[in-house]
């Protein structure tokens, strides 16, 4: 057995760090077409929400979510971590 190289971020540093991660594969949606729409309707990534800001739409949003899962798994596969004190 090998040791693994450990990384322990803050929880702040960590979530910072995946929520980029996979904000960059929402952002290539975005900039292969602003109108890009799901597969399932017509429905495009990023819809303005009530405050007059633009947010993901649902499917966008849970495209981003499973994103966020799957780069929590690569990062705990590699021995990056976060901090929870």
């Amino acid at each position: 057995m090998t040791n693994k190289v450990r990384l322990v971020l803050s929880s702040e540093e960590y979530v910072e760090l995946y929520t980029e991660l996979a904000e960059r594969r929402m952002l290539a949606f975005i900039d292969a077409d602003p109108r890009r729409y799901s597969e399932y309707g017509k429905t495009p990534v990023l819809v303005e929400a009530e405050n007059g800001f633009q947010r993901y739409s649902d499917w966008a949003q849970d495209e981003f979510d499973k994103e966020c899962g799957i780069i929590e798994e690569l990062l705990s596969e590699a021995g990056i971590c976060q901090d929870f004190q």
